[in-house]
């Protein structure tokens, strides 16, 4: 399974199962459950504007969280760094996901903030960065790019079916 969402009419992301199951076995489900995140992983297609997302880095130790609340620790960038090494420079910084404890989630002003510091004074390829939100009963997905265009992504539509996001 994978999801795709179109991104500009000449762009899709596509985001592979092994990826959205690493974010979705966060998904805060009981009321003890504390958000979650990383950064994202991935590929730009040669010959292609399309964007992959391969995997996901997942919480950290050195993270903080709560029921409502998370700050990522330096220690993705080196995970991403890492990733980068390993994979012969392919393996791109794409952007940054977390969970919310709603079932729809939507981001705050915080979330906001944080993705505008990241296209602003983060290294990474392309247009833009992309920011899934896992919520307890799907994950939306949105994207800021250097411009400044902020808007939520749409699952493309499969054989007349729309493709679930559903954890």
């Amino acid at each position: 399974m994978r999801l795709v969402y179109r991104v500009t009419p000449r762009q899709r992301l596509i985001v592979l199962e092994h990826a959205l199951q690493q974010m979705q076995a966060f998904a805060q489900h009981r009321w003890w459950h504390c958000e979650a995140g990383g950064v994202l992983l991935g590929r730009h297609l040669l010959d292609s504007h399309d964007v992959v997302v391969d995997e996901v880095s997942t919480p950290q130790h050195s993270d903080r969280r709560s029921r409502f609340g998370f700050f990522r620790s330096s220690k993705h960038e080196q995970v991403a760094r890492q990733r980068w090494s390993q994979e012969n420079s392919t393996s791109a910084y794409l952007g940054l996901w977390h969970t919310h404890p709603e079932p729809d989630p939507t981001p705050s002003g915080v979330d906001r903030r944080d993705w505008q510091q990241a296209v602003a004074g983060d290294t990474y390829e392309g247009e833009r960065l992309f920011f899934p939100i896992v919520g307890t009963h799907c994950m939306r997905i949105w994207t800021l790019s250097r411009r400044g265009t902020f808007r939520e992504l749409n699952l493309e539509k499969k054989n007349g079916n729309q493709e679930t996001g559903a954890s």
